[in-house]
C-alpha cells in the first residue's frame, strides 16, 4: 500500500509541475506536442487541437513535450523561437505550480482540521514562561529580534536554543513586553518554555471551547507554512553541501516510500480520516521540496535553465543551442546518478 500511495503523491505532483509549465508555454504561444500523465507505454490517448493528450502505463510522474523549432508549414511554434523572457516565464511556471499546491494544501488542513497561533492559551507553573511574567493571553510576536508568524517557527527556534536565554516579545493589550527567559530541559530530553499555544479547530474536527478558524487567516498561516517549508528545505540542502549535515538524513524515492509506508501504518490505525490527511501533509511538504530542487541552478533542472537564460540576457544573446544540449546532458548525467547514489544509499538504510 506505501508504494502505490507513493506513486499517486509523487505522480499528482509531477503532473501539477508540468502542468504549469503547459499552461506557460500555451498562455505564450508556444506549440504543446504532447502533455502525457505517467510514463512508459501509451495507455491511451487523444489529440485535441495540436496536442496529444496521453495516459501511459507507469504511474511515475508525467511529462510536457514542447516543439524544439518553429515550423511554419505546419504553424508550430518552437520553444527555442520564442523571446528569453517567455523560456524563463515557462521555466518558472512548473516550480510555482508545486508552490501553490503546497499553498492550497496547506490551507485547506489549516481551515479543515486546526492549527497552532502564537497566542498563548496557558502557562505551565514551575516553567521559564510562567516564572518570567509571561501571561494567557499574550500573542508572541518575536524571539530573538527576529518576527515570528506562525509557530513552526518558534518552535524551530527553540529547538535550535537548546539552554541558552532568549529574547521573546509578545503584544499585550496593545503595548509590546519584552522578556528574557531559559527554556527548562524536561526528563524527556526536549527544552520547553512552558507555553501551551491557543489553537484554532476547523470543520472536521469541530470542538468546543476552542475558537474555529476562518478562511483568511487559515491562507494567511499555509502562506507562512508553506515559506517556512522553503526555507527549511533550502538551509537542509546548504547543510548537506557544507557538510553540516550527513547523508543519513537524505532520502530519494525509495526512503521516501519507507517513510510514507510509517505515516500510513501509524495513521490508518486511528482511522481513514487521519490517514488521508496525514496523507495531504506529506503532499504539501513534497510538493514545496520539488518545487524548491527544481530551482537549483544545476543543468537540465529549471532553475539551471533560467540561469542559461539570465546569462543571455546578460551577453544580449543566445547560448549555441548545441553547447545548451551539452550543458543539459551533463546536468542530466549528474542528476542520473546523484538519483543511483541516493537510491543505493535508501537500499543500503533499509537494510541496516
Amino acid at each position: 500500500m506505501s508504494i502505490i500511495i507513493t506513486l499517486i503523491i509523487f505522480c499528482i505532483i509531477v503532473v501539477i509541475h508540468e502542468g504549469g509549465h503547459f499552461a506557460a508555454a500555451r498562455l505564450s504561444g508556444v506549440t504543446v506536442e504532447e502533455f502525457a500523465v505517467g510514463v512508459g507505454p501509451v495507455a491511451a490517448s487523444a489529440k485535441i487541437g495540436e496536442t496529444v493528450y496521453s495516459l501511459r502505463c507507469l504511474p511515475l510522474g508525467g511529462f510536457c513535450r514542447m516543439a524544439d523549432k518553429t515550423d511554419e508549414e505546419t504553424g508550430k511554434v518552437g520553444f527555442l523561437d520564442v523571446n528569453v523572457f517567455k523560456r524563463i516565464f515557462i521555466c518558472i511556471a512548473g516550480p510555482f505550480m508545486n508552490f501553490l499546491l503546497a499553498l492550497i494544501v496547506l490551507s485547506f488542513l489549516d481551515f479543515g482540521v486546526q492549527y497552532q497561533t502564537l497566542t498563548v492559551r496557558d502557562v505551565s507553573e514551575n516553567y521559564p514562561a510562567a516564572q518570567s511574567g509571561i501571561m494567557p493571553g499574550d500573542k508572541i510576536t518575536h524571539i530573538n529580534g527576529e518576527r515570528i508568524r506562525i509557530y513552526s517557527e518558534l518552535s524551530y527556534e527553540l529547538s535550535l536554543s537548546g539552554n541558552k536565554a532568549i529574547d521573546i516579545t509578545v503584544e499585550r493589550d496593545g503595548d509590546s513586553l519584552d522578556f528574557v527567559l531559559t527554556p527548562k530541559l524536561d526528563d524527556d530530553g526536549v527544552y520547553r518554555m512552558g507555553i501551551m499555544p491557543e489553537s484554532k479547530v476547523g470543520f472536521v474536527y469541530p470542538s468546543e471551547g476552542f475558537p474555529k478558524t476562518n478562511l483568511a487567516e487559515s491562507v494567511y498561516c499555509a502562506f507562512f507554512e508553506m515559506f517556512f517549508l522553503i526555507k527549511m528545505t533550502a538551509l537542509g540542502l546548504l547543510q548537506l553541501f557544507t557538510a553540516q549535515l550527513s547523508l543519513d538524513s537524505v532520502a530519494g524515492p525509495i526512503g521516501l516510500t519507507s517513510v510514507i509506508g510509517q505515516v500510513y501504518t501509524e495513521s490508518v490505525s486511528t482511522g481513514i480520516l487521519v490517514m488521508i490527511l496525514s496523507m495531504l501533509n506529506i503532499t504539501a511538504l513534497l510538493s514545496a521540496n520539488l518545487g524548491i530542487m527544481n530551482l537549483l541552478p544545476i543543468p537540465a533542472l529549471d532553475g539551471g535553465k533560467i540561469l542559461v537564460y539570465i546569462i543571455e540576457i546578460i551577453r544580449r544573446k543566445p547560448i549555441a543551442p548545441e553547447k545548451e544540449g551539452v550543458i543539459n546532458l551533463i546536468g542530466f548525467v549528474l542528476i542520473l546518478g546523484l538519483g543511483v547514489f541516493v537510491a543505493f544509499h535508501d537500499i543500503i538504510k533499509l537494510i541496516s
